[in-house]
């Protein structure tokens, strides 16, 4: 089952916000520069999302991008808060 935050639309900042936030409390975060269907699990080494899961994060991504300039500072200060201080 896709969760809800792949499906769900991002219309504002706080939604962006979620999202990231949603993605890393998922274990699902990865860095937004690579398309979703490049993403590997370090486990397997197999895909880690689906096609269609694929397609949807790319969306969901370029709608972050729409409402937060630089989102790498929040996915870093979910993954190692101490490296921004």
């Amino acid at each position: 089952m896709i969760p809800e935050y792949m499906t769900t639309p991002i219309t504002n900042e706080k939604q962006a916000q979620k999202f990231i936030c949603d993605l890393y409390f998922d274990d699902n975060l990865y860095h937004f520069a690579s398309p979703a269907n490049e993403i590997v699990s370090l486990k397997t080494g197999e895909r880690t999302f689906s096609d269609e899961e694929c397609e949807l994060l790319d969306q969901r991504v370029k709608e972050v991008f729409k409402y937060i300039e630089d989102p790498f500072p929040l996915c870093l200060a979910l993954v190692d808060p101490k490296a921004l201080s």
